[in-house]
């Protein structure tokens, strides 16, 4: 996500591809439900139960495991790890839809890690971003897309 909030405040890529990819990438999100029944954590039925209770309640999937005591913080941390592995990269997703060619985002990643070594704040991408802009394409996303 920094890397992104980075290449949006240099201009690379613009709100609107922004948005794109972070809600591709979110696409390509297992979720830790699915996980959970994948690595026989969890059955069906503990995951309609979880999901029923979250209907009602704002608590995380993984909070209310742990409240039910069907899951332990070492079984969500393990889970969100294999969430985090299996998510399609925001660079990747930045290339497949076209916003940046490969050797560009090489260039910039390699910046981008030099500035984040030095403790840049440009690296932090957040800066000096106009937020109104960034909502802005947000909205011109969601009526577009």
């Amino acid at each position: 996500m920094h890397f992104g909030l980075y290449l949006l405040r240099k201009e690379i890529i613009s709100g609107p591809q922004f948005i794109q990819a972070v809600s591709r990438q979110l696409e390509t999100r297992p979720q830790i439900g699915s996980l959970a029944i994948e690595t026989r954590r969890l059955t069906m039925r503990d995951v309609f139960r979880i999901l029923s209770l979250q209907s009602v309640t704002n608590d995380s999937f993984g909070q209310l495991a742990i409240q039910l005591g069907i899951l332990t913080e070492i079984d969500i941390r393990e889970l969100l790890a294999i969430q985090i592995e299996r998510t399609t990269p925001l660079a990747q997703v930045l290339v497949d839809i076209g916003a940046i060619e490969p050797y560009q985002l090489q260039a910039e990643l390699q910046l981008f890690r030099s500035a984040m070594s030095e403790g840049n704040s440009l690296a932090s991408g957040v800066g000096d971003l106009n937020i109104n802009a960034i909502e802005a394409a947000f909205a011109t996303f969601e009526v577009t897309a």
